[in-house]
């Protein structure tokens, strides 16, 4: 190398070490405290620190459901939480121990249940696992190469005497129906497993049995062939003698007769066996709540032409005590108890004798506590006192339709009337009176119901004085009249369950008459409607939506008093504000954890300030009520990462449109209570508006149902909706009066979180 080129190198060689200890200082930076190490140095106290999968070509399943069969388990989120705050005295973090002759019989695990599942050549390994040296523990990543799957090529069903097709042995009648079941609802096709073909089986056998072959045995097999990834199925069917129904044993029975259990069950002697009318027969005996249990069979028997059904019951108590206690923001705390005779004189009738005490306390919310996580500082109390009696009979003429008579008395105090300080606890309204309901039941949770309620309602409300000398003064005198109001409610569709749906709809109409067979003190026709519908999107996630539709037509002398009169005269006015108050519980309302989430329950839409002799803010806000509403619900379910499949979370969107139309419902200034505003009108907000709230929440499933924690955003509030009623009052009542306008809003009020318990709807 020439001199001058020495020269140059070597006065760049302390440059370049520089740059190279520079690059290895940023690699030294960049390369995490735990670098991965070879799975071979994993021992005794190496941990798990995560399972996960990675999926070559496609996915089938999904990861939790993979992790199900395996026997190497991760940590969870609580328990990763724990882990973090181990520091903390008391706290141990919790170590999952790793275990390699495990991993190995996982990988043989999930082989197996890849080819149960249709897979017959999967691939899977874990090549991609890390081990980090510094803390000892592996994150396991199995590698899934599912495969071609096996898919259904053809399926035959055959005698299994005679081995010629089934239909061909089965009655004239039956040979189209069987053709028919087979093209449209047994879905012979898709990718092979061992569950569906005995899926089929039990199909198979089901629809014979549900045809008079009560003794209907079904075999199956498949013939696979791997090289073109394809499988024939066959099934070899012993559908025995047709049968009718020769006997109906009852086992169990001791107070309750012979015959109630008889009547309930949908066929009789002589009638064809059918699997499913005996099924549904157990589902009846349910119903009754007389029983524990009721379990049916069909018990060994010759097989030939007739039956033998067997019934086993155990019976409930016949009498007994219940007794909840819970919580709501509007009426505190609440008690319901009762007392309940389930064979009451016999023939299958219950009696009950229930008390309810919705207490309102705690009526103020505790200082510590943030006020959207309590009852609104804007949301007037309700209690409600109520004792009533109620004689079922499940039979009337026939199985399905079942009355009830309830006479009940009921002391109340109404949150859309002003508190009477004369009376305990400052209740302003009685009722007493009777409930008689009907009830038709075409097949489980699919009912027509009509009920009347007749009862006699006193309101304890100072109204507006007709003297004109006068004039804008308050009298004591009490309203009293009566309410005759027929319901017709039923319940249609078709879901997956009725009680928890995931996949269907459910429609629920209703239909109100007041004071048109009866004389009654409200006059008017409701109709209203809503629609529930549930989608399941994939195997973790749903998608929920319900629309509910609803308005009312005032008549006689109810629509006189409510409509709003150009130029209304004090005697309008007072009339007016007597029927706002009686027909406050036929009107619609918004907002609440289960209707437009953001909004405290009923304050969404219209509302009007009020002085309360109750609440240590001493304002409040009274719901006006609309005429009609359309109101549209959409939720996305979707699982909770690390929490198993009890936990899950949702996302929402609620709106509502509500208007009181040509009526007039909302009270006058002059009205008790009601404050008015520096230019003398009442502080309130259009009964008409376009409501629209947002947010997420959790969901919890227990027992019991789902525990529901939702956070809503009020998209569309109004001019009250951000401001405290406290604020309110203070502004108006002031020495010098403040507009609306000049009132502080608070942020935080576009928030509500809402506890609820099973699902929203």
């Amino acid at each position: 190398m020439p001199p001058s080129s020495q020269t140059i190198l070597g006065s760049r060689r302390p440059l370049l070490l520089l740059l190279v200890s520079l690059l290895a200082g940023l690699v030294a930076v960049a390369r995490p405290a735990g670098a991965q190490a070879p799975l071979r140095y994993a021992d005794v106290n190496t941990s798990v620190h995560d399972i996960s999968f990675r999926f070559v070509d496609q996915q089938t399943f999904a990861p939790d459901r993979l992790r199900e069969q395996i026997g190497t388990t991760g940590p969870g989120t609580l328990t990763r939480l724990r882990n973090r705050f181990a520091f903390l005295p008391g706290l141990q973090a919790r170590r999952l121990s790793f275990d390699p002759v495990v991993l190995q019989k996982d990988v043989v695990r999930l082989r197996q249940f890849y080819q149960q599942n249709g897979f017959p050549s999967p691939e899977i390994d874990y090549p991609a696992s890390q081990l980090d040296s510094s803390r000892n523990r592996i994150h396991v990543i199995f590698t899934i190469r599912e495969g071609p799957s096996l898919q259904i090529r053809d399926a035959e069903f055959l005698a299994a005497s005679s081995r010629t097709p089934l239909e061909a042995t089965l009655p004239g009648d039956l040979q189209a129906d069987w053709a028919r079941y087979r093209r449209t609802e047994m879905g012979i096709s898709g990718r092979y497993t061992d569950f569906k073909r005995t899926q089929i089986e039990d199909q198979v056998q089901g629809w014979l049995r549900n045809r008079g072959f009560a003794f209907a045995q079904v075999q199956s097999s498949a013939s696979v062939d791997t090289t073109q990834y394809a499988a024939d199925l066959r099934f070899l069917i012993d559908k025995g003698p047709p049968t009718t129904v020769s006997e109906i044993q009852v086992e169990g029975n001791e107070s309750v007769d012979r015959s109630i259990i008889l009547r309930e069950l949908p066929f009789s002697l002589g009638d064809r066996f059918s699997a499913d009318e005996v099924t549904e027969g157990q589902q009846k005996l349910f119903d009754l709540n007389l029983f524990r249990v009721a379990l049916a069979d069909v018990p060994s028997q010759p097989r030939d032409s007739t039956t033998t059904v067997r019934y086993r019951v155990r019976e409930r108590k016949l009498r007994s005590y219940s007794g909840e206690v819970g919580y709501d923001t509007r009426s505190g705390v609440t008690l319901d108890g009762s007392w309940r005779h389930r064979n009451f004189y016999g023939n299958g009738r219950t009696f009950l004798v229930n008390l309810i005490a919705e207490t309102g306390y705690p009526e103020n919310v505790p200082d510590f506590l943030p006020s959207f996580l309590a009852r609104s500082s804007s949301q007037e109390l309700s209690r409600r006192f109520r004792a009533s009696l109620t004689l079922r009979q499940p039979y009337i003429l026939s199985k399905n339709l079942s009355g009830s008579l309830s006479p009940f008395v009921q002391e109340r105090l109404n949150p859309t009337l002003a508190p009477d300080p004369t009376r305990p606890l400052d209740l302003n309204e009685r009722k007493f009176g009777l409930e008689s309901t009907l009830i038709y039941d075409f097949i489980p949770y699919r009912t027509v119901s009509l009920q009347h309620s007749l009862s006699r309602t006193q309101q304890f409300s100072g109204v507006e004085t007709t003297d004109p000398e006068r004039p804008g003064t308050l009298t004591g005198e009490d309203d009293l009249f009566n309410k005759s109001i027929f319901t017709l409610n039923g319940t249609f569709g078709a879901a997956d369950d009725f009680l928890n749906p995931t996949e269907g709809y459910i429609l629920r109409p209703t239909a109100k008459v007041g004071g048109l067979f009866l004389k009654s003190g409200v006059e008017f026709v409701q109709l209203n409607a809503e629609l529930s519908g549930y989608l399941p999107v994939s195997s973790s996630v749903e998608l929920a939506s319900r629309v509910f539709v609803g308005s009312t037509w005032p008549f006689g002398e109810s629509l006189d008093n409510l409509r709003r009169p150009s130029n209304p005269s004090a005697a309008d006015r007072r009339e007016n504000f007597i029927f706002q108050n009686r027909f406050s519980d036929n009107l619609f309302y918004a907002g609440g954890g289960s209707d437009v989430r953001g909004w405290s329950s009923r304050l969404a839409g219209g509302k009007v300030l009020r002085e309360s002799s109750i609440l240590r803010e001493g304002f409040a806000y009274r719901p006006i009520g609309a005429r009609s509403k359309v109101g549209l619900n959409l939720e996305a379910r979707f699982p909770f990462p690390g929490l198993g499949s009890s936990w899950r979370t949702a996302a929402f969107l609620d709106g509502a449109y509500v208007t009181s139309g040509s009526l007039d419902l909302t009270p006058p200034a002059s009205a008790p209570s009601i404050l008015s505003g520096p230019d003398g009108a009442a502080v309130s907000t259009d009964p008409s508006q376009v409501l629209v709230g947002t947010g997420a929440g959790v969901r919890f499933e227990t027992s019991f149902g789902f525990l529901r924690i939702d956070l809503a955003y009020k998209l569309t509030p109004d001019a009250l909706d951000l401001r405290a009623a406290e604020d309110v009052g203070a502004a108006v009542t002031a020495e010098n009066p403040l507009p609306l306008s000049e009132v502080d809003t608070r942020s935080l009020q576009r928030f509500r979180l809402h506890f609820g318990i099973g699902r929203s709807f």
